[in-house]
């Protein structure tokens, strides 16, 4: 701060000087002063400024004197990591609900998880809840010591930011649920997505808007704390059992990462079967050399197996890791679905030729 903003305004130091000359008591010029404007802190330096000159010796500074700034600081990283778990968190749960609820109408591959959502999810909870915790514990001990500090303004400016953010999230979720159910998904699915919503947003704003009304005292405040810590992360331990059951290891995602890929060129080498068929008189190619490319597994490197059959029936084969992700039930008779091994495709020449949207998210 500049010494200009430090120094006492001269109205302020010459009505002190001459009110205590001539004997009125400071808190009355403290009430005086303030009923005419004057903020308390402006009014209490001038009273240093006037003792240092009387007396000849200083007023004793507190340390710490940048806390402000310090506060800012921990607290947009509270909010902002909050923010980052908070949402990953109603993700995760809203792509459970959709598989665990599944419904044909609005998710035709309903025993699919969109993989890349719930890795998404997974990792930000991960990384942003421990920060959560770690940066909270800090600024929760500075405040055990240092009990004014929960009557930052810092930290209820940014508090009031975060919660009217966590509102805005409150409304679109529970619209956008509302708008799925009036396009007519299931009752179920629309009330377990409500519980979401209302259990993370309700639970934001019990914490944190009851800590700004709180009235009790500093070991009331520092209970309530640690009783909150240990539902949320009860919560989120579940949560990420649940993920991780459902998804799997990170090897099982390669290994069906590797079967994407198959089923994708195995489409590819459908299609240029398909033309050659077009462009040949109706004939099959006689073997895969005599298609353009290079059809080879990701993994092993080795050629896809291709048999021409009857007329324009012929059969596509590779080695999966892993069964298909919508599992063994086919919508219809084009889709990619496969076991785990060594599995054939009969397909037609002559028919349109499914895509693989079982592996449309991989």
């Amino acid at each position: 701060m500049s010494d200009a903003a430090q120094t006492p305004d001269s109205r302020i130091s010459e009505f002190l000087e001459r009110a205590l000359n001539a004997g009125v008591p400071f808190a009355s010029l403290v009430g005086l002063l303030t009923a005419q404007g004057w903020r308390e802190k402006d009014v209490y330096r001038a009273l240093g400024t006037h003792i240092r000159s009387t007396l000849g010796f200083e007023v004793p500074r507190r340390s710490g004197s940048g806390a402000p700034a310090k506060d800012a600081f921990f607290y947009l990283l509270i909010f902002s990591t909050l923010a980052t778990w908070t949402l990953s968190l109603g993700t995760l749960a809203f792509q459970l609900i959709d598989r665990w609820l599944a419904d044909p109408l609005f998710s035709p591959f309903g025993q699919q998880l969109e993989t890349y959502e719930v890795t998404w999810s997974l990792a930000a909870i991960l990384i942003a809840y421990p920060l959560y915790l770690l940066i909270s514990r800090t600024v929760l001990r500075d405040a055990a010591a240092d009990p004014e500090k929960l009557e930052s303004g810092i930290r209820k400016w940014l508090t009031y930011m975060a919660l009217v953010i966590a509102a805005s999230v409150f409304m679109g979720d529970l619209i956008c649920a509302l708008a799925f159910l009036l396009r007519g998904e299931l009752t179920s699915r629309f009330l377990c997505k409500s519980f979401v919503v209302l259990a993370l947003s309700g639970g934001v704003f019990y914490y944190y808007f009851g800590g700004l009304r709180n009235t009790d005292s500093a070991k009331t405040t520092f209970r309530r704390d640690r009783w909150m810590a240990g539902i949320s992360a009860a919560a989120v331990a579940l949560m990420l059992v649940l993920g991780f059951l459902q998804l799997g290891p990170p090897r099982a995602q390669r290994a069906l990462r590797a079967d994407s890929q198959r089923v994708q060129q195995l489409y590819q080498l459908g299609s240029e079967v398909q033309n050659y068929w077009k462009s040949h008189a109706s004939q099959l190619p006689a073997s895969i050399d005599s298609l353009p490319g290079s059809h080879l597994d990701p993994v092993t490197r080795a050629h896809y197996e291709y048999r021409p059959g009857q007329g324009s029936q012929y059969e596509l084969c590779a080695e999966f890791a892993q069964p298909s992700p919508i599992g063994d039930n086919r919508p219809d008779p084009d889709t990619w679905n496969h076991p785990v091994g060594h599995y054939c495709f009969s397909l037609d020449a002559s028919a349109q030729l499914g895509y693989p949207t079982e592996y449309a998210s991989y």
